[in-house]
């Protein structure tokens, strides 16, 4: 029985393994900056969403009374742009940050597989 690795055979451990199951540990340690990014990318969309909708109820939805006091709701064309544009502009400074994270968290296991 032929064994290429003479320490398997005897029953010795590799203290590297030892090494990178520390670094396994401290994974979120590794990737804090990453985890607090994509928070604050999720905070970002959120509050852009709740934006949009009280910009669209306030500003795009305007109750006007008639000559007979009734009361009539027109679309302000302006207002529902800009709803429509922070919603988007939410969207995207959120995928821009999650994009970011994770180019971020892919370039930490790649650094971390080439001095393993």
């Amino acid at each position: 029985m032929e064994s290429n690795n003479i320490n398997e055979t005897l029953g010795i451990e590799n203290s590297e393994k030892k090494i990178s199951e520390n670094k396994e540990l401290n994974s979120n340690e590794l990737y804090r900056d990453e985890i607090g990014l994509k928070g604050i990318a999720n905070f970002i969309l959120v509050l852009g969403i709740i934006s949009a909708f009280i910009i669209f109820f306030t500003i795009a939805l305007v109750t006007i009374k008639d000559e007979l006091y009734r009361e009539k709701t027109i679309l302000n064309w302006s207002g529902f742009i800009t709803a429509i544009t922070t919603l988007l502009f939410s969207i995207g400074v959120w995928g821009f940050l999650k994009v970011i994270s994770n180019i971020s968290i892919s370039l930490k296991d790649l650094k971390k597989l080439k001095t393993d």
